[in-house]
Protein backbone atom coordinates (compact mmCIF):
# COMPACT_ATOMS: atom_id res chain seq x y z
CA UNK A 1 0.00 0.00 0.00
CA UNK A 2 0.80 3.66 -0.56
CA UNK A 3 2.22 5.01 2.45
CA UNK A 4 0.61 8.21 4.15
CA UNK A 5 3.05 10.63 3.49
CA UNK A 6 2.71 9.55 -0.42
CA UNK A 7 -0.68 10.64 0.05
CA UNK A 8 0.02 13.49 1.79
CA UNK A 9 2.85 14.59 -1.12
CA UNK A 10 0.02 13.35 -3.62
CA UNK A 11 -2.27 15.51 -2.38
CA UNK A 12 -0.60 18.86 -1.91
CA UNK A 13 0.80 18.36 -5.76
CA UNK A 14 -2.80 18.28 -6.85
CA UNK A 15 -3.70 21.19 -4.82
CA UNK A 16 -0.77 23.26 -6.33
CA UNK A 17 -2.46 22.04 -10.10
CA UNK A 18 -5.49 23.42 -8.93
CA UNK A 19 -4.03 26.96 -7.89
CA UNK A 20 -1.76 27.11 -10.98
CA UNK A 21 -4.43 26.48 -13.40
CA UNK A 22 -6.51 29.26 -11.66
CA UNK A 23 -3.18 31.48 -12.18
CA UNK A 24 -3.03 30.59 -15.94
CA UNK A 25 -6.45 31.50 -16.67
CA UNK A 26 -5.76 34.93 -15.43
CA UNK A 27 -1.97 35.41 -15.91
CA UNK A 28 -1.31 33.09 -19.41
CA UNK A 29 -4.44 33.15 -21.36
CA UNK A 30 -5.37 36.81 -20.08
CA UNK A 31 -2.67 38.40 -20.17
CA UNK A 32 -3.07 40.13 -16.17
CA UNK A 33 -0.12 39.87 -13.67
CA UNK A 34 -1.20 38.65 -10.56
CA UNK A 35 0.88 38.56 -7.12
CA UNK A 36 -1.86 38.14 -5.15
CA UNK A 37 -2.61 34.53 -6.22
CA UNK A 38 -1.82 33.35 -2.62
CA UNK A 39 -3.87 35.91 -1.42
CA UNK A 40 -7.14 33.81 -2.49
CA UNK A 41 -5.77 30.69 -1.66
CA UNK A 42 -5.54 32.42 2.03
CA UNK A 43 -9.14 33.42 1.95
CA UNK A 44 -10.23 30.43 0.97
CA UNK A 45 -8.25 28.60 3.78
CA UNK A 46 -9.42 30.85 6.40
CA UNK A 47 -13.06 31.10 5.65
CA UNK A 48 -13.84 27.45 4.89
CA UNK A 49 -11.51 26.33 8.20
CA UNK A 50 -13.73 29.26 10.14
CA UNK A 51 -16.78 27.81 9.12
CA UNK A 52 -15.62 24.54 10.05
CA UNK A 53 -14.26 25.05 13.39
CA UNK A 54 -16.77 27.76 14.59
CA UNK A 55 -19.99 26.49 13.28
CA UNK A 56 -19.38 23.11 12.28
CA UNK A 57 -20.20 23.32 8.99
CA UNK A 58 -18.98 20.16 6.39
CA UNK A 59 -16.10 20.95 4.43
CA UNK A 60 -17.80 19.93 1.12
CA UNK A 61 -20.09 22.95 1.98
CA UNK A 62 -17.57 24.72 3.52
CA UNK A 63 -14.88 24.52 0.50
CA UNK A 64 -17.15 25.41 -2.37
CA UNK A 65 -18.29 28.52 0.22
CA UNK A 66 -14.75 29.84 0.54
CA UNK A 67 -14.60 29.16 -3.19
CA UNK A 68 -17.53 31.50 -3.85
CA UNK A 69 -16.37 34.07 -1.22
CA UNK A 70 -12.61 34.39 -2.72
CA UNK A 71 -14.45 34.54 -6.52
CA UNK A 72 -16.53 37.31 -5.23
CA UNK A 73 -13.42 39.09 -3.79
CA UNK A 74 -11.51 38.78 -6.55
CA UNK A 75 -14.28 40.19 -8.81
CA UNK A 76 -13.84 43.44 -6.64
CA UNK A 77 -10.06 43.06 -6.81
CA UNK A 78 -10.90 43.09 -10.90
CA UNK A 79 -13.04 46.38 -10.80
CA UNK A 80 -10.16 48.43 -10.66
CA UNK A 81 -7.21 45.98 -11.69
CA UNK A 82 -8.74 46.17 -15.01
CA UNK A 83 -7.47 49.83 -15.69
CA UNK A 84 -4.22 48.80 -14.78
CA UNK A 85 -1.83 46.58 -16.77
CA UNK A 86 1.76 45.55 -16.62
CA UNK A 87 3.97 46.66 -13.64
CA UNK A 88 1.23 48.81 -12.37
CA UNK A 89 -1.04 45.72 -12.15
CA UNK A 90 1.90 43.82 -10.91
CA UNK A 91 1.73 46.62 -7.79
CA UNK A 92 -1.53 47.22 -6.94
CA UNK A 93 -1.87 42.91 -6.65
CA UNK A 94 1.06 43.01 -4.68
CA UNK A 95 -0.31 45.68 -2.63
CA UNK A 96 -3.72 43.61 -1.77
CA UNK A 97 -1.32 40.52 -0.95
CA UNK A 98 0.11 42.77 2.07
CA UNK A 99 -3.12 44.02 2.86
CA UNK A 100 -4.57 40.27 3.02
CA UNK A 101 -1.80 39.29 5.32
CA UNK A 102 -2.02 42.41 7.56
CA UNK A 103 -5.99 41.50 8.29
CA UNK A 104 -4.99 38.39 9.21
CA UNK A 105 -2.08 38.80 11.59
CA UNK A 106 -4.02 41.79 13.37
CA UNK A 107 -7.48 39.87 13.80
CA UNK A 108 -5.70 37.42 15.70
CA UNK A 109 -8.80 36.76 17.63
CA UNK A 110 -10.27 35.48 14.63
CA UNK A 111 -7.74 34.12 12.28
CA UNK A 112 -5.20 33.23 15.16
CA UNK A 113 -2.75 35.26 13.55
CA UNK A 114 0.37 34.73 13.76
CA UNK A 115 0.34 31.28 15.71
CA UNK A 116 -1.90 30.05 13.21
CA UNK A 117 -5.17 28.34 13.33
CA UNK A 118 -6.23 24.39 13.90
CA UNK A 119 -8.35 22.79 11.50
CA UNK A 120 -10.84 20.20 12.86
CA UNK A 121 -10.49 16.74 11.20
CA UNK A 122 -13.21 16.43 8.45
CA UNK A 123 -15.78 14.07 8.35
CA UNK A 124 -18.02 12.46 5.59
CA UNK A 125 -21.52 12.72 5.45
CA UNK A 126 -22.64 10.08 8.17
CA UNK A 127 -20.09 11.77 10.30
CA UNK A 128 -17.42 9.04 9.63
CA UNK A 129 -13.89 11.04 9.97
CA UNK A 130 -12.25 11.69 6.86
CA UNK A 131 -9.26 9.27 6.37
CA UNK A 132 -5.95 10.13 4.47
CA UNK A 133 -7.60 8.06 1.32
CA UNK A 134 -10.75 9.63 1.43
CA UNK A 135 -8.83 12.86 1.72
CA UNK A 136 -6.83 11.76 -1.66
CA UNK A 137 -10.21 10.70 -3.09
CA UNK A 138 -11.93 14.28 -2.31
CA UNK A 139 -8.57 15.99 -3.39
CA UNK A 140 -8.38 14.04 -6.69
CA UNK A 141 -12.05 14.39 -7.92
CA UNK A 142 -11.54 18.36 -7.57
CA UNK A 143 -8.00 18.38 -9.89
CA UNK A 144 -10.05 15.98 -12.09
CA UNK A 145 -12.68 18.69 -12.05
CA UNK A 146 -10.02 21.73 -12.07
CA UNK A 147 -8.58 20.24 -15.33
CA UNK A 148 -11.74 19.47 -17.01
CA UNK A 149 -13.59 22.83 -16.36
CA UNK A 150 -10.38 24.66 -17.49
CA UNK A 151 -9.75 22.92 -20.77
CA UNK A 152 -13.87 23.51 -21.46
CA UNK A 153 -13.30 27.06 -20.21
CA UNK A 154 -10.39 27.79 -22.85
CA UNK A 155 -12.39 25.97 -25.68
CA UNK A 156 -15.74 27.96 -25.79
CA UNK A 157 -15.86 31.25 -26.71
CA UNK A 158 -15.20 33.42 -23.38
CA UNK A 159 -11.69 31.14 -23.55
CA UNK A 160 -10.96 32.56 -27.15
CA UNK A 161 -12.01 36.28 -25.41
CA UNK A 162 -9.41 35.84 -22.83
CA UNK A 163 -6.73 34.85 -25.44
CA UNK A 164 -7.60 37.57 -27.42
CA UNK A 165 -7.21 40.26 -24.56
CA UNK A 166 -3.96 38.78 -23.89
CA UNK A 167 -2.49 38.87 -27.58
CA UNK A 168 -4.19 42.66 -27.92
CA UNK A 169 -6.86 44.27 -25.86
CA UNK A 170 -7.33 47.09 -28.32
CA UNK A 171 -7.64 44.93 -31.32
CA UNK A 172 -10.07 42.47 -29.47
CA UNK A 173 -11.93 45.50 -28.29
CA UNK A 174 -12.02 46.76 -32.01
CA UNK A 175 -13.53 43.15 -32.45
CA UNK A 176 -16.05 43.50 -30.29
CA UNK A 177 -14.71 41.72 -27.00
CA UNK A 178 -15.71 43.40 -24.00
CA UNK A 179 -12.42 43.69 -22.54
CA UNK A 180 -13.22 45.36 -19.29
CA UNK A 181 -16.31 42.29 -18.69
CA UNK A 182 -13.17 39.50 -19.77
CA UNK A 183 -10.37 40.59 -17.75
CA UNK A 184 -13.15 41.15 -14.12
CA UNK A 185 -14.24 37.83 -14.88
CA UNK A 186 -10.97 36.38 -15.34
CA UNK A 187 -9.78 37.60 -12.12
CA UNK A 188 -13.10 36.27 -10.57
CA UNK A 189 -12.60 32.99 -12.15
CA UNK A 190 -8.80 32.63 -11.15
CA UNK A 191 -9.37 33.16 -7.63
CA UNK A 192 -12.22 30.80 -7.84
CA UNK A 193 -9.96 28.03 -8.22
CA UNK A 194 -7.12 29.64 -5.55
CA UNK A 195 -10.13 29.21 -3.25
CA UNK A 196 -10.74 25.80 -3.64
CA UNK A 197 -6.59 25.14 -3.41
CA UNK A 198 -6.37 26.62 -0.28
CA UNK A 199 -9.43 25.03 1.18
CA UNK A 200 -8.43 21.76 0.57
CA UNK A 201 -4.80 22.49 1.74
CA UNK A 202 -6.74 23.34 5.10
CA UNK A 203 -8.20 20.16 5.19
CA UNK A 204 -5.52 18.14 4.42
CA UNK A 205 -2.98 19.93 6.20
CA UNK A 206 -5.22 20.46 9.30
CA UNK A 207 -2.93 23.86 10.04
CA UNK A 208 -2.65 27.11 8.67
CA UNK A 209 -0.84 30.44 9.26
CA UNK A 210 -0.33 33.34 7.32
CA UNK A 211 3.32 32.57 6.41
CA UNK A 212 1.95 30.35 4.22
CA UNK A 213 0.40 32.37 1.61
CA UNK A 214 2.96 35.48 1.36
CA UNK A 215 5.03 36.25 -0.87
CA UNK A 216 7.34 33.53 -1.34
CA UNK A 217 4.08 31.14 -1.91
CA UNK A 218 3.37 33.19 -5.02
CA UNK A 219 6.37 33.54 -6.43
CA UNK A 220 6.16 29.75 -6.21
CA UNK A 221 2.73 30.14 -7.96
CA UNK A 222 4.53 31.86 -10.47
CA UNK A 223 6.88 29.62 -10.98
CA UNK A 224 4.40 27.03 -11.44
CA UNK A 225 3.21 28.06 -14.94
CA UNK A 226 6.41 30.15 -16.14
CA UNK A 227 8.39 26.56 -15.72
CA UNK A 228 5.22 24.33 -16.98
CA UNK A 229 3.83 26.59 -19.55
CA UNK A 230 2.15 30.10 -20.10
CA UNK A 231 -1.68 30.01 -21.05
CA UNK A 232 -1.80 25.79 -20.89
CA UNK A 233 -3.61 23.79 -19.11
CA UNK A 234 -1.30 21.10 -19.50
CA UNK A 235 1.07 23.44 -18.69
CA UNK A 236 0.00 24.26 -15.35
CA UNK A 237 -0.29 20.30 -14.63
CA UNK A 238 3.17 19.60 -15.20
CA UNK A 239 5.05 23.01 -13.52
CA UNK A 240 2.68 21.95 -10.69
CA UNK A 241 3.41 18.61 -10.72
CA UNK A 242 7.47 18.87 -11.36
CA UNK A 243 8.08 21.43 -8.62
CA UNK A 244 5.78 20.73 -5.90
CA UNK A 245 7.93 18.30 -4.42
CA UNK A 246 10.54 20.52 -4.98
CA UNK A 247 10.73 21.97 -1.00
CA UNK A 248 11.54 18.39 -0.10
CA UNK A 249 14.48 17.95 -1.95
CA UNK A 250 14.82 21.82 -0.74
CA UNK A 251 14.51 21.12 3.19
CA UNK A 252 18.51 20.75 3.92
CA UNK A 253 18.82 24.09 2.34
CA UNK A 254 15.43 25.44 3.05
CA UNK A 255 17.06 28.77 3.97
CA UNK A 256 17.92 29.30 0.10
CA UNK A 257 14.39 27.91 -1.19
CA UNK A 258 13.58 31.59 -2.58
CA UNK A 259 16.43 32.02 -3.66
CA UNK A 260 16.33 29.08 -6.08
CA UNK A 261 12.95 29.54 -7.45
CA UNK A 262 14.04 32.49 -8.55
CA UNK A 263 16.77 30.82 -9.67
CA UNK A 264 14.65 28.23 -11.75
CA UNK A 265 12.00 31.30 -12.99
CA UNK A 266 14.98 33.00 -14.74
CA UNK A 267 16.28 30.24 -16.09
CA UNK A 268 12.78 29.39 -17.93
CA UNK A 269 12.21 33.10 -19.03
CA UNK A 270 15.72 32.91 -20.15
CA UNK A 271 16.39 29.35 -22.11
CA UNK A 272 12.59 27.79 -22.27
CA UNK A 273 10.16 30.65 -22.35
CA UNK A 274 7.46 28.17 -23.27
CA UNK A 275 7.72 25.83 -20.74
CA UNK A 276 8.24 22.08 -20.17
CA UNK A 277 4.72 21.35 -22.10
CA UNK A 278 6.72 22.13 -25.05
CA UNK A 279 8.50 18.82 -24.42
CA UNK A 280 5.10 16.97 -24.08
CA UNK A 281 3.90 18.12 -27.02
CA UNK A 282 6.75 17.12 -29.13
CA UNK A 283 6.60 13.46 -27.17
CA UNK A 284 2.63 13.36 -28.14
CA UNK A 285 3.48 14.19 -31.68
CA UNK A 286 6.63 11.64 -32.12
CA UNK A 287 3.76 8.96 -30.60
CA UNK A 288 1.31 9.40 -33.03
CA UNK A 289 3.60 9.45 -35.81
CA UNK A 290 4.85 5.93 -34.40
CA UNK A 291 1.20 4.71 -34.35
CA UNK A 292 -0.37 6.03 -37.49
CA UNK A 293 1.46 3.40 -39.68
CA UNK A 294 0.74 0.70 -37.06
CA UNK A 295 -3.32 1.23 -37.52
CA UNK A 296 -2.90 1.91 -41.04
Amino acid sequence: TVGTYTIYLLNLAMIAVIAAIGLNLLTGNTGQISLSHSSFMAIGAYVSALLTARYGVPFWVAIPTAATVAAVIGGCLGLPASRLQGIYLALATLGFLQIVQIVIEEFADITGGVRGMSVPKPSWLGGAPLTEYGAFLVVSVACVFAVWSATNILASAYGREMNAVRLSPHAAQALGVAVARVKLGAFALSAAYAGVAGGLLAMVVGFIDPIEFGVSAALRQITYIVVGGMGSVAGSVIGAVVLSGLPEVLRPVREYSDVIYTLILLAFLLFMPHGLVTVWYALRRRLQRTLMPARQ
